[in-house]
């Protein structure tokens, strides 16, 4: 969101600060992953844990949804986040999602389509063990034009270009009762690669632990997740959070993630078929001495009158009076 105001000196040298700061962020981000500021993906997950996990493809049976995540409000050229997503899934132990993501920073704009594939072996009557296998096929762009990042002594930033096209892998085991808990491990980014041509850089691979646990009160209902995540070149990224919800139609929850951001988010599940989510992050990282706050919206639609594969995942609407749970 671009600004238009009349600048004094002070405020003259904080935007030099700020407009360094996002460079470096803009440069960083073509082949890792940004300190205590972007999460690979991971602020998705209570919203579209297969995003993170796809051995979790198939939960959310027959159901399309679509998420959009703004992060720093008020600073041009901020993360944008985008995907619609459907899922599907075959004979109560196979599972098919397939998303197209939109990613946006500064000068870089990403393209992805990514399947993600899952089977399941039932481990006992209430217990099954997941493996998910997920591709991903992404196109990058680089348009620095528009910017002031034009370095000619610089072949990264000397001109336009269009990023190599990035076939990669990720895979995941996951293990769960559908109805109250789930432990899950996931390697992403399985082929460590370049995305662009006059880089040496490479995109890292993502180690991630989760899980999740809910239980119930009458009416009511509580539940916990927690996200690890590190590469080789970033220290161990926390998420952590819980929700309480009432009648399984309204959801409220607090996530935190330290030195990152601490948010609050929501659900009401407006009919059998339809959701709604929303998510309010504040970062508290030294970004947030030039913006205070991160937005993530979403919305779920189920198709036809199919059972789901599971009463607990987040945005899981039903035909019947089931609960609407964060997982």
């Amino acid at each position: 969101m671009a600004m238009f105001i009349s600048l004094n000196n002070q405020q003259i040298k904080t935007m030099k600060k700020l407009n360094r700061f996002l460079a470096i962020v803009f440069v960083g981000l073509i082949s890792t992953n940004i300190k205590a500021q972007l999460t690979t993906g991971n602020e998705q997950f209570f919203f579209n844990p297969v995003m993170v996990n796809p051995a979790l493809a198939g939960m959310h049976n027959n159901q399309i949804s679509l998420g959009y995540d703004t992060r720093w409000l008020g600073i041009d050229g901020a993360p944008r986040t985008g995907f619609i997503n459907y899922d599907r899934m075959f004979n109560d132990n196979t599972g098919w999602n397939v998303a197209v993501i939109s990613d946006q920073i500064g000068p870089i704009n990403g393209y992805s389509i990514a399947n993600s594939f899952s089977f399941k072996v039932q481990t006992s009557e209430e217990t099954k063990l997941a493996f998910g296998l997920r591709h991903n096929l992404t196109q990058t762009f680089l348009n620095v034009n528009s910017s002031k990042l034009i370095d000619p002594t610089d072949l990264l930033l000397a001109a336009d270009q269009t990023g190599v096209p990035v076939n990669n892998f990720d895979a995941s085991i996951a293990w769960m009762n559908p109805n109250s808990f789930m432990i899950g491990f996931s390697y992403r980014n399985l082929i460590p690669q370049p995305r662009f041509r006059f880089t040496n850089t490479d995109i890292q691979p993502v180690l991630s632990v989760q899980g999740w646990y809910t239980r119930d009160f009458g009416e009511a209902s509580i539940e916990a997740f927690g996200l690890l995540s590190t590469t080789s070149n970033t220290y161990i990224n926390t998420n952590i959070g819980a929700m309480a919800a009432f009648q399984h139609k309204v959801g409220l929850g607090i996530n935190f993630s330290p030195k990152n951001q601490l948010g609050v988010f929501t659900y009401i599940k407006l009919n059998e078929k339809l959701n709604v989510y929303y998510n309010y992050n504040f970062p508290l990282s030294e970004i947030n001495k030039v913006s205070k706050q991160s937005h993530g919206v979403g919305i779920s639609f189920r198709l036809g009158k199919v059972s789901p594969g599971g009463t607990t995942f987040f945005l899981q609407p039903s035909d019947d009076n089931v609960r609407t749970r964060m997982f």
